[in-house]
């Protein structure tokens, strides 16, 4: 990895962990407030929805040249949210701030996935940068999970919120030790390099059939991922697992992730991007669906294990084809980025809600049984319909 690549790197690595930290710490802090879970439950899906909100916007209106100062300001809200969730205890007031932290956290997101790729050096390899860039964020789920937790147990979840607050601060030095970088002048000319782009002449670009398969993708990786790490505490309780041991699945899980996506540019290029993330999900989904024929502890690590391998390396095929195939005079780095980040929301609202549908009617076993085929049909199909989608004309 080249020097200026890590420090692209350590920016969203801060940010991941903060917002990490807070998605940690929210459900025990509420309960500890009396809220009923139900009640917990909606206020947690504040967040993303807002997050949603904020993708399409953040990249219409993204440039180069201005996206630092952006990211700067997304960061500052974020980091006073944080700092305040401990004194938001009444449900108004805790709606409004995790609103915002959402809604800046989408903004913040969308634009550095775009400025990383504008701003990655000329001679850098693009397929081992993408890797890079979705390492870091498994990383930043791993260390502000662990660490938040940790501080609570000693400290407390006043303590813990106001650590989690620096991060955000932490994340606008990194910014601002970025060396400025001109965008690769390989490169077509982008339509986000025109101010004057109308926004409709922008959103045409999305009627495209890479661009969909791309969010497909997205999509049902996310699907896929928030069905089982919502109901897998559930599931490993059933079968006499404890707490720490369906913790230690999911660090690991969380874990492997991390570790297997920085290397995953070289299978790519082996491989194929496009073969791994056409294939990928429907392997993920076999180890899922074999969840309810184990009941140990480690046979249950194993196959959490090898999906994570899988995973690891379809979001980086994704994210390189989201980078290679879709041509810039077109759809914008920041309109592609909103998409995909998008895409990704959307998987993170709908998991756990059809998993807790399909599981009031299987049981919380059955579910990853049913619930990966399922997933897996409609990824197939959505896939093929990809390929009838004509691509809207510009002009």
């Amino acid at each position: 990895m080249k020097a200026s690549t890590l420090k692209l790197c350590l920016p969203i690595t801060a940010m991941t962990a903060q917002q990490t930290a807070v998605s940690l710490l929210i459900p025990p802090f509420l309960d500890s407030h009396h809220y009923p879970v139900s009640a917990i439950g909606s206020l947690i899906s504040v967040a993303p929805i807002l997050a949603l909100t904020a993708r399409l916007p953040a990249g219409l209106t993204y440039r180069p040249n201005r996206a630092r100062g952006l990211m700067v300001a997304a960061l500052v809200v974020m980091s006073a949210c944080t700092f305040l969730y401990s004194y938001a205890v009444e449900p108004l007031q805790f709606a409004l701030v995790q609103a915002f932290n959402g809604f800046f956290f989408g903004a913040a997101s969308t634009t550095y996935l775009a400025f990383y790729v504008d701003h990655l050096a000329p001679d850098e390899d693009r397929h081992h940068a993408m890797g890079y860039y979705t390492g870091c964020l498994a990383i930043g789920y791993s260390m502000g999970g662990f660490t938040a937790g940790y501080i609570a147990d000693k400290f407390g979840y006043e303590t813990t919120f106001h650590s989690a607050a620096w991060l955000g601060l932490v994340c606008i030095v990194l910014l601002f030790l970025l060396t400025p970088q001109r965008v690769r002048h390989s490169e077509k000319p982008s339509v986000e390099k025109k101010s004057s782009v109308p926004v409709l002449k922008a959103l045409k670009g999305i009627v495209d059939p890479k661009v969909a398969s791309i969010v497909v993708v997205a999509l049902y990786l996310n699907l896929l991922h928030q069905m089982g790490n919502a109901f897998v505490p559930l599931y490993g309780l059933a079968i006499g697992l404890s707490l720490t041991q369906v913790g230690v699945i999911r660090a690991f899980y969380s874990l492997c992730n991390a570790v297997t996506r920085p290397f995953s540019g070289t299978l790519t290029k082996n491989i194929g991007y496009h073969t791994l993330s056409r294939f990928g999900l429907p392997l993920q989904s076999t180890f899922m669906i074999l969840v309810p024929f184990v009941e140990s502890f480690s046979p249950l690590m194993v196959l959490f294990l090898l999906a994570g391998f899988v995973r690891a390396i379809v979001i980086v095929a994704n994210s390189i084809s989201m980078v290679e195939d879709i041509d810039m005079t077109r759809v914008s780095r920041g309109v592609i980025s909103a998409l995909y980040n998008a895409a990704g929301d959307i998987g993170n609202i709908l998991g756990p809600s059809m998993g807790g549908l399909i599981a009031t009617f299987t049981g919380v076993a059955h579910l990853f049984f049913v619930g990966p085929l399922m997933i897996t049909a409609t990824f197939i199909l959505s896939l093929w319909a990809c390929r009838f989608i004509r691509p809207a004309r510009q002009g």
